[in-house]
């Protein structure tokens, strides 16, 4: 009989220890006794008085049985007071064989039907980490307890005085959560571990903060300033970051659900982090599959509902990201146990009408995977959403809600047209594809601008979907070649514009969108004032400024507000309809950059280079 011989923190084999006498249960049985050298007698009572017998106080039936997702339970032990870990060995490992034969102490993972391998317990190293992510090497052992006592002093009390706490968690409850509701129970019912109950309220406020509503609450402690809402959620992603890379949250579960919603929530400061969502993103990824969230069990219907939801929440963050930052997908239809389709069905009526628009991305990023290109025009077919919110019965849901889902799903009907390469750079797509995403842009900047104006659950699809109406608007003022149409679509791209200048102190690629589009606007009126001075056109301008300016160049009045960038009149070109304004661009103005960027938006392909681009123009 092979049996393995434990080994201490340096690696080298404990010492062999002798039974001298065998457990009342071997004895029994006749077997030879391998028991009681895992704990000496520190599970015994004292022998009794006529020294024959000896009593076990544990029951051989008493199995450690492990819950869903963790390890047994820590046991009490006379020679160890921190207790005993486990140690996890695989079904495809041999020696997992022979200790399910050997060992009583083993018991079967449960995590997933039929098991997966199972847990040995064994005396932990007290100088090791406790945490999942916890490191071996003395060095960095030494960094990770010199950041653990640097997250305790400077970023746990890194959180708004509770008054101003409860604003930003009404917020977030009332316009973030029914939509994606990654924390499940716990957005109402706090965890009672204090670091864990510290990063739920910093990645709560940090979401919260981008309402328009937030902005007098932004506070980190009762007696300071009040700060702008770059400052505050500059200071809560640091120390969000902080607490996650020092290792201190122990719960798999809870460490999944807090990376997943940093990376949805968290926006980069600078190029260097311009990837970090998506890394974070991964990060969540990893962690599902450790756990195997994706695995379909037979738990019971509490946790299996709970399991389901955040497993759903992962798998619609994966594709946002994949749209935002043109990242390939990492979970696949191929290695999920779950019917996709029966775990949207039984989630609450806003998050699935979520879920069901993360669906049609889903199909829609099939078009622009490597390989999938064609050679002619494909529309992917969108049901009316109108239609949708029925199916899953939200129709007594906020408007605000919806208005904001309404927004995500006039972006991936932006998206799920494709044109070939060489129709990209002209004014007349296909049909379809034209009125598709002309009319998808407009009632994106109407319900932002106006109907919902300051309303709205303030997620990142927001500025997403109002920079893909900002590259559709583009693209008509840059390829049109009809003078109304060149000058509808500048209107249009300073509205666009204003709004997404509305949000650049909270979302980054907002930020960077909005640089660009100031110096488009800027050369653009460089390039008409030279050419009205050079062709006459003067006095027909000079006639015009006559009449109200909105009666003229915003009829509708929807841009009657913004900045005073982009004032030239472009209707002033309607005697050359041939002229070419972007043709009169300074020389170093780099225009070629200008059109992969915001063109390449509604191709998945540039979003990968928001450093890039904040580089060029930030």
């Amino acid at each position: 009989m092979v049996r393995f011989v434990g080994t201490d923190s340096t690696g080298l084999p404990l010492k062999r220890k002798q039974v001298a006498q065998a457990c009342a249960r071997c004895r029994r049985r006749k077997k030879r006794c391998f028991h009681n050298h895992v704990s000496h007698d520190a599970e015994t009572t004292p022998r009794s008085t006529s020294g024959d017998t000896e009593t076990v106080t544990r029951s051989s039936t008493e199995r450690l049985t492990p819950p869903s997702f963790e390890p047994p339970p820590k046991r009490n032990d006379s020679h160890h007071p921190e207790g005993h870990t486990s140690r996890f060995v695989g079904d495809m490992s041999p020696e997992a064989i022979l200790m399910e034969a050997t060992s009583l102490c083993s018991t079967r993972d449960v995590s997933v039907r039929g098991g997966l391998g199972i847990w040995q317990p064994r005396a932990p190293d007290p100088t090791k980490s406790t945490s999942p992510l916890g490191l071996t090497s003395p060095s960095r052992q030494a960094v990770q307890d010199m950041l653990k006592a640097y997250v305790r002093s400077h970023c746990l009390v890194c959180c708004p005085p509770a008054p101003d706490y409860a604003v930003l968690r009404r917020i977030y409850v009332e316009k973030l959560d029914p939509i994606f509701p990654i924390f499940g129970n716990y957005s109402t019912t706090p965890p009672q571990d204090e670091v864990e109950g510290k990063i739920l309220q910093q990645v709560i406020s940090l979401a919260a903060a981008a309402d328009p509503e937030a902005t007098r609450y932004l506070r980190l402690n009762a007696d300071g300033p009040l700060l702008s809402r770059h400052e505050f959620c500059t200071s809560l992603s640091n120390s969000i970051q902080t607490i996650i890379d020092a290792g201190i949250i122990t719960d798999r579960i809870f460490l999944t659900r807090i990376l997943a919603a940093f990376s949805l929530y968290m926006q980069p400061r600078s190029p260097d982090e311009a990837d970090v969502p998506a890394l974070l993103n991964g990060r969540a990824v990893h962690q599902m599959h450790t756990l195997g969230l994706q695995m379909a069990s037979a738990d019971s219907h509490t946790s299996g509902q709970a399991t389901r939801s955040l497993f759903c929440c992962i798998w619609a963050l994966d594709r946002i990201n994949g749209a935002f930052y043109g990242r390939a997908c990492l979970i696949h239809e191929r290695d999920i146990g779950w019917n996709m389709d029966d775990c949207i069905a039984e989630q609450t009526p806003l998050f699935r009408l979520f879920l069901m628009i993360v669906g049609l991305l889903d199909n829609v990023i099939g078009l622009y995977r490597p390989g999938n290109r064609q050679e002619k025009d494909i529309i992917i077919e969108l049901p009316i959403f109108e239609q949708m919110i029925l199916d899953v019965g939200a129709a007594r849901a906020s408007s605000a809600c919806l208005a904001s889902l309404e927004i995500f799903y006039h972006s991936v009907a932006i998206l799920s047209s494709q044109s070939p390469a060489e129709n990209r750079s002209t004014a007349l797509p296909a049909p379809a594809t034209n009125s598709r995403r002309s009319l998808a842009a407009d009632r994106i900047t109407s319900i932002v601008k106006q109907e919902f104006h300051g309303q709205l659950s303030y997620l990142p699809i927001i500025p997403y979907g109002v920079s893909l109406s900002l590259s559709v608007s583009y693209r008509k003022m840059r390829h049109s070649n009809i003078p109304m149409f060149r000058n509808r679509g500048k209107l249009a791209f300073i509205a666009n514009k204003s709004l997404l200048k509305s949000m650049d102190d909270t979302f980054w690629t907002a930020k960077t969108m909005v640089a660009m589009a100031e110096q488009v606007l800027q050369e653009m009126d460089k390039a008409v004032a030279s050419i009205t001075q050079e062709t006459g056109l003067v006095d027909a301008s000079r006639d015009r400024e006559i009449l109200p300016a909105t009666s003229i160049a915003d009829p509708t009045g929807i841009a009657a507000d913004y900045s005073p960038q982009g004032n030239g009149d472009m209707s002033v070109l309607e005697a050359i309809p041939d002229l070419d304004v972007f043709g009169y661009f300074d020389p170093t103005f780099n225009l070629g950059a200008v059109d992969a960027a915001l063109e390449g938006n509604l191709d998945f392909g540039a979003s990968s280079n928001w450093f890039d681009w904040q580089q060029l123009w930030g």
